[in-house]
């Protein structure tokens, strides 16, 4: 096994509400399901891509363990990283301190998935940080419009914030406040 993202990553409390709010998992499980995306596409890809290529090199049998395979691909002659790079970072407005630690020690790979990985994205760590902000920035963008359509309609309230993170510590700071799992959970 080795470790990825080994530095941790770490959000404001604001962005934390937002994934809770939405995600039926925790932030971290959310970061394990998108570092196992990442590492099912590098694998399926470089497959799509070399497999047959090998084969037709070989004379005898072959191994049908991707722990074999998949560096037994990287390391053929032909082989050329496909260094994907990673998009640009979204700006999420956060004016918390970032203190709210999702993943501490990174997370454990397996030899070939982590060759995988590097041998298909530029930056594998960025890239699961880019899919972290990138969600972070998606789920306060939609639970700020949750929250600014509730409180319009809310008589107790008559000023609401222009902070992105002031509206969402707001809003689920409201007695009446539910996740979306919750309020899935009473409409059933």
């Amino acid at each position: 096994m080795e470790t990825l993202c080994s530095s941790g990553y770490i959000i404001s409390l604001a962005d934390k509400k937002a994934l809770d709010h939405y995600l039926n998992v925790t932030p971290k499980g959310w970061a394990t399901s998108a570092l196992k995306g990442m590492i099912n596409k590098s694998i399926k890809i470089i497959m799509r891509d070399y497999f047959n290529l090998y084969k037709s090199q070989q004379t005898g049998n072959i191994s049908t363990d991707m722990s074999v395979i998949i560096p037994a691909l990287i390391n053929m002659v032909e082989f050329k990283p496909y260094n994907i790079k990673t998009p640009e970072m979204v700006i999420v407005e956060r004016i918390g301190l970032r203190d709210q630690e999702i993943w501490s020690g990174g997370f454990d790979v397996e030899s070939f998935e982590k060759q995988a990985l590097q041998a298909y994205y530029d930056d594998p760590e960025g890239m699961l940080e880019w899919f972290m902000e990138n969600k972070i920035y998606q789920r306060k963008k939609a639970l700020v419009k949750v929250a600014e359509s509730a409180m319009f309609q809310d008589p107790e309230i008559t000023e609401i914030p222009t902070k992105q993170d002031d509206m969402i510590n707001l809003y689920t700071s409201l007695p009446n406040y539910k996740t979306r799992l919750q309020l899935e959970a009473e409409a059933v």
